[in-house]
């Protein structure tokens, strides 16, 4: 099982929160609560045939009228959602699931994500499990310190 990290943001923090090392590769791996990691400088690195994975994308949103700086928007897989929710309720931060597609659905509000809207697409048609946390501008030391949290939290109670 290998846990993917992505990021949209400079990976410094998750780099340092995470404790990661440069490999043979060159490609920074290392292990939370005995799971593998591997941090991904780009979605292109992804194997569109590897099976078994977990990916964890981080970015950063726009504030707008639905979203407030310091908001987690984030979407993904029911099971990561869950534990997702779950990690943010234990640090009493907002969490506000959101769409890439724009939906008749009330539900979800919808964000604009051009993107990642394809690889979401393509990770749900292969049922990927996935989880993206966008924070909402501006991120901080301490929100880019939540966005580990949330993360550890997430890849931890991995099944």
């Amino acid at each position: 099982m290998n846990n993917i990290l992505i990021s949209e943001i400079s990976p410094d923090f998750l780099i340092q929160g995470f404790g990661l090392h440069q490999d043979e590769n060159q490609i920074y791996v290392g292990k939370v609560g005995g799971k593998d990691i591997q941090f991904l400088p780009s979605l292109d690195d992804l194997k569109s045939d590897q099976q078994d994975i977990k990916i964890f994308s981080v970015g950063f949103a726009e504030a707008s009228h639905n979203f407030r700086p310091g908001d987690i928007l984030m979407t993904g897989s029911d099971d990561l959602l869950d534990r997702a929710f779950q990690a943010m309720d234990e640090i009493e931060q907002r969490g506000v699931v959101v769409s890439l597609t724009p939906s008749q659905d009330s539900t979800y509000l919808y964000l604009s994500k051009d993107s990642m809207n394809p690889f979401v697409q393509e990770w749900k048609r292969r049922k990927i499990s996935f989880l993206c946390l966008w924070m909402v501008d501006p991120i901080e030391s301490e929100g880019q310190a939540k966005l580990v949290t949330i993360l550890r939290k997430v890849i931890i109670t991995n099944k």
